[in-house]
């Protein structure tokens, strides 16, 4: 066992002993309880919890972001040869030195070899001292994440009809969704693909304009915003939804005409709600709401290899896969709503924000049954997205355990094993720190039609319809 892992002093055991019984559960540090340890042996109470099993909770506080002066975020890379992710929550205060009250949780982003931290000012010493004894590689991204939160919820960007210039919350989502279904009344419908733990309808779109009746047409089911967070998601979503019903375009035309779409931008809209209006970095529904862990990651939620991967135990963990498979109320009825579709040709999850096309199954590199179709029609959809671009090209296509990190309990992975769909992809939409400025929404939105697009183009070439 090398020093990554291991205990290394009975100081430092007394010390975690100390914590915990200021603690009811020693992977939730309070500040409170962490500025009872002496200076000098923080550094090395970081490492006691992650050797105790204290992997991504231990240094959460809840604090409202936008109450402290200057939080940066800072990216920070691990050296290669490590085999875990280190991630260290460091205790935030606002610049009277007192706790602010429970508002927004500083939530970090992981990946395979980094994270991204929230760091208030008066932590920036700590912290470096941390990456310094580590030997990380650290990259501030933001210098004020407080601006950008203030800026993306400005109502002054908003304009009295619905746009792609703001992002909105979950009931004007769902008001816009009404709006198209009542002006295009011939092609469109509201459709209910499930409820929420706080009894909203996960509501979605079902556009489908007359065709053969003797011959149904294929069935394309668009899911968004599973994490709460990821709002370029939904937003992207709403546009798609406009350029099927709107444009003039004969290719756009053409793809909204030959499939029976059913898309949902917000299947979390209790958790959508919440980042929102509480806590911009959430990511979970919101079961359980009261509790002081609350809400599981509806992504880890799914019955196929539920609790495997890249998921917790721990309510407190922004993973927590639940007490079961189908725990949470709308990954249940979503599934059930799924599973009665006949003749589901593609299956489509909108994520963010690592620019990249993933494919099943996320936790094995073994590859499905059409794993090569599945390649050659993801490159033609992100050869369609660069030419809209030009900038970046997504990563991909391959499957999460190979080019991001091994993921169990997802909706792609049970739609594909349990209904055999056979186009099955989720996109990792752009964007840092899940941000991605409201002013330029209608890029992704253009990118994301032009990439369903060849997507829809491919698989025609290889018979899929």
């Amino acid at each position: 066992m090398d020093t990554w892992t291991k205990v290394k002093t009975k100081k430092l055991r007394n010390i975690g002993a100390q914590l915990q019984k200021c603690m009811r559960n020693p992977c939730a540090c309070k500040l409170k309880c962490f500025e009872t340890v002496q200076h000098e042996d923080r550094l090395n109470l970081f490492e006691y919890f992650w050797a105790t099993g204290c992997h991504e909770t231990q240094w959460h506080f809840n604090l409202n972001i936008t109450e402290i002066k200057e939080p940066k975020v800072i990216k920070v890379q691990r050296q290669r040869e490590r085999n875990r992710t280190l991630v260290y929550y460091l205790p935030m205060k606002n610049n009277v030195g007192h706790v602010t009250k429970l508002k927004d949780s500083l939530v970090y982003s992981d990946t395979r070899d980094g994270a991204e931290i929230v760091v208030a000012p008066d932590s920036e010493i700590l912290f470096y001292e941390i990456i310094a004894t580590e030997n990380l590689n650290a990259t501030v991204l933001h210098n004020d994440i407080s601006d950008i939160i203030y800026m993306e919820k400005s109502r002054r960007q908003r304009n009295r009809e619905f746009s792609w210039t703001a992002y909105y919350d979950i009931d004007d989502i769902n008001g816009f969704l009404r709006n198209m279904s009542e002006t295009y009344s011939k092609w469109s419908e509201v459709i209910v693909g499930g409820q929420s733990y706080q009894g909203r309808s996960i509501l979605g779109l079902r556009i489908n304009t007359p065709g053969r009746k003797d011959s149904p047409k294929p069935v394309v089911f668009i899911e968004s915003g599973i994490h709460a967070r990821e709002w370029i998601a939904p937003a992207t979503t709403t546009y798609f939804i406009n350029e099927l019903l709107t444009s003039s375009d004969p290719n756009i035309t053409a793809l909204r005409d030959q499939f029976d779409w059913r898309i949902f931008p917000s299947v979390n809209p209790d958790g959508y709600h919440y980042s929102f209006t509480v806590d911009r970095f959430w990511r979970k529904t919101v079961s359980g709401f009261g509790s002081r862990c609350f809400g599981t990651d509806p992504n880890r939620n799914w019955k196929y290899n539920w609790g495997q991967y890249s998921s917790s135990n721990n309510p407190c963990d922004n993973k927590y896969a639940g007490s079961q498979p189908f725990s949470e109320i709308e990954t249940r009825t979503l599934s059930s709503y799924i599973k009665n579709i006949s003749n589901l040709l593609a299956y489509i999850s909108f994520h963010s924000s690592a620019a990249m096309l993933l494919v099943p199954y996320s936790d094995s590199t073994e590859h499905i049954n059409n794993y090569d179709d599945l390649i050659q029609v993801g490159k033609t959809s992100l050869d369609y997205g660069y030419e809209t671009n030009k900038e970046e090209r997504y990563r991909g296509p391959g499957t999460a355990a190979e080019i991001l990190y091994k993921a169990s309990g997802g909706s792609m992975d049970w739609v594909r094993y349990t209904l055999a769909t056979p186009l099955v992809y989720t996109y990792e939409l752009r964007g840092n720190s899940f941000h991605w400025p409201p002013s330029r929404i209608y890029e992704q939105g253009d990118e994301v039609t032009q990439m369903i697009l060849g997507l829809a183009t491919e698989a025609h070439k290889l018979g899929y319809y």
